[in-house]
């Protein structure tokens, strides 16, 4: 699944994910970014979360929350302490808190690490965040209603990521004609849809525009 940034305007990186440096594993673990115009820090996608902080040594004030795809996600130096308490459902596009300077940081930015876990730890099952975030996408809550999508008259191919969809590569499976799935966004002219495979509920992109 890919996920809109978080933050609202564009933004740059300024250190890479496994950055060889002076970190406690020799390597950084997430992505660092700045945003010069606009501070504010929003929830990826939806989700729960499960740990917030005050300002600690390492990480400063930072949040974490679990993805609705079972994934944790920790934004790292917020300017002050994340207002949400654990457990707190969140949406895409949701203020999370505001990029800062706080912990073991030389400047206001965003740490963000995405780990292929349901419970956070520090260095473990780590994901490249570039793989998993369109850093243009700004779409913000309550922006796009899901909606029922039908596929039309031919099978249609489905991609895990938007750069797949748009280049029609390396496909993940198929919806069958007249198919009906869930479309939940639309991401640089892709189609996110939700669809039953057997008993299995998946997800992915699709570049065919007449079902919605």
């Amino acid at each position: 699944m890919i996920y809109r940034s978080p933050f609202k305007e564009k933004s740059r990186q300024t250190t890479a994910f496994k950055k060889q440096g002076n970190w406690k594993l020799g390597y950084h673990t997430g992505v660092d970014r700045v945003c010069d115009t606009d501070r504010t820090l929003v929830a990826i996608c939806d989700g729960v979360v499960t740990r917030t902080s005050g300002c600690g040594k390492s990480y400063g004030n930072h949040v974490v929350y679990r993805t609705a795809d079972g994934k944790c996600v920790l934004y790292a130096h917020l300017k002050s302490k994340a207002d949400l308490p654990v457990g707190a459902k969140v949406k895409a596009g949701q203020k999370l808190g505001t990029m800062g300077n706080t912990g073991n940081s030389s400047g206001a930015h965003l740490h963000i690490e995405i780990q292929n876990c349901a419970t956070w730890g520090y260095g473990k099952n780590l994901l490249d965040p570039n793989e998993y975030i369109d850093w243009n996408d700004f779409t913000q809550e309550g922006d796009f209603t899901a909606k029922i999508w039908k596929n039309g008259s031919t099978a249609e191919r489905v991609y895990q990521t938007v750069a797949d969809c748009k280049a029609k590569k390396n496909h993940i499976g198929s919806l069958s004609p007249r198919e009906a799935a869930t479309c939940t966004a639309i991401v640089d002219g892709c189609y996110l849809l939700t669809y039953s495979a057997g008993t299995t509920t998946k997800c992915g992109f699709v570049a065919y525009s007449g079902g919605v």
